[in-house]
């Protein structure tokens, strides 16, 4: 009979746990698991600990290998747009949290193609919603994944490698495109943030784990096209359930009492009472709480 083991992956809490002060504020099941699991220190965001819980081999690129995922017949690059920030002497760099409607993804491409010309690429909208860039080949650069630098410098995130000049200038041609353009215009007459870049990443290839989860929960696009690429039909024994992430803009401590009733209260017994064989906690930025039944009634 396959061991059971319970995976829960819990977003924004990492920032809660940073605070001393928040520790005895924590509901009762989630500082028992957290006092008496193993712990080991990760400070992978939320989209590279997906990945490497569905690859078969570590990603440590500076990339995550999303394109693979789309399954498209042609080589393409995720071309995301974004807001760059001047801070001091740094660029900071935000992933747009508002995302473009069709109409507005198309007007951002046409005013921004015949920068692609001499690439021989194309922007194009995929059914995603997302917006990627059509190439004939790939490039030799290395970049990096959108999720590593969200919300940092950009310094050491630009493009690495042997085409690098042409990109890091196609970069800054496109910033300086979307300076006052009347696309942006438009978006912060509505009150939106504007969009000043775009950012290139997506590039990799993935090893897909095939029948490794027995069952996996969660609502998250990137999870549900992991989930995808890697069919998961064995009884294996193996459950993994990301959790909404925590709003840390809102009542965050009634968010955190919906996870203990829901999800955490209920594992933390299943674990004592063996029905499950290991319980995990992955913190996103933080690091993996790892609880057997026998550690779950030890007195510290």
């Amino acid at each position: 009979m396959a061991k059971i083991t319970l995976t829960l992956v819990l977003p924004g809490l990492a920032n809660i746990l940073q605070q001393q002060i928040n520790a005895n504020i924590l509901p009762t099941s989630l500082k028992t698991i957290l006092l008496k699991a193993q712990f080991k220190a990760d400070g992978s965001n939320l989209t590279r600990l997906l990945f490497n819980l569905f690859s078969e081999d570590p990603i440590d690129t500076a990339d995550l290998p999303y394109t693979q995922l789309l399954n498209t017949k042609t080589p393409i690059l995720c071309a995301t747009p974004c807001y760059l920030h001047a801070d001091r002497d740094r660029l900071l760099l935000f992933a747009n949290e508002q995302p473009l409607t069709e109409r507005e993804s198309s007007d951002l491409i046409d005013e921004l193609q015949e920068l692609f010309e001499e690439f021989n690429a194309k922007l194009i909208q995929h059914e995603t919603g997302e917006i990627l860039l059509q190439l004939t080949t790939l490039p030799k650069v290395q970049f990096s994944a959108l999720a590593d630098v969200d919300g940092k410098a950009v310094t050491h995130y630009l493009p690495a490698g042997e085409d690098k000049g042409n990109w890091i200038r196609l970069w800054n041609e496109i910033q300086m495109k979307l300076y006052e353009s009347p696309f942006n215009q438009k978006r912060e007459a509505s009150g939106k943030m504007p969009i000043n870049s775009l950012w290139f990443w997506g590039m990799g290839e993935f090893n897909a784990k095939h029948n490794y989860w027995q069952s996996v929960q969660g609502e998250h696009l990137i999870l549900k096209q992991l989930v995808q690429a890697a069919s998961n039909s064995l009884a294996t024994g193996r459950h993994l359930q990301l959790l909404d992430e925590l709003d840390l803009e809102a009542d965050w401590q009634q968010q955190l009492e919906q996870w203990e009733q829901d999800t955490l209260k209920p594992a933390l017994q299943q674990c004592r009472k063996a029905q499950i064989n290991q319980l995990e906690l992955i913190i996103p930025d933080h690091g993996k709480y790892v609880l057997t039944p026998l550690r779950s009634w030890k007195f510290w």
